[in-house]
């Protein structure tokens, strides 16, 4: 039971790291965004380190687009099936978003893309 309760918060704490990354690239807040994406990053190694990076499947419909991007980059290296269509579909937005999931397909793509966790 435990174990479920510490993956149920650090999904919580994803979700709102996530969202505040986003918020802080929209508002062009750098220092907050940044501390913001060390946050994922530090959930996505806990997650990985617990071999529950599946978990953030359950992510991928969220209603943020931060927190569906983000969920998408954790699954990209080992469910690409599932992360790419989430990638492509923020890739068609209008917005400061599209830019990075762009980015994100066309290095995963070229095989360039780092994943620090």
């Amino acid at each position: 039971m435990k174990l479920t309760d510490n993956i149920s918060k650090a999904l919580t704490a994803f979700r709102m790291a996530a969202a505040a990354q986003v918020a802080s690239t929209e508002s062009g807040d750098y220092k907050k965004g940044n501390n913001a994406f060390d946050r994922i990053i530090q959930i996505l190694k806990y997650l990985k380190e617990l071999g529950k990076m599946n978990e953030l499947e359950a992510l991928l419909s969220d209603s943020n687009v931060g927190v569906r991007m983000f969920a998408a980059y954790g699954l990209l290296p080992k469910s690409p099936k599932i992360a790419v269509p989430v990638l492509k579909e923020i890739s068609q937005r209008e917005d400061i978003h599209s830019l990075t999931a762009k980015a994100t397909l066309e290095q995963w793509e070229q095989d360039t893309l780092i994943y620090p966790f």
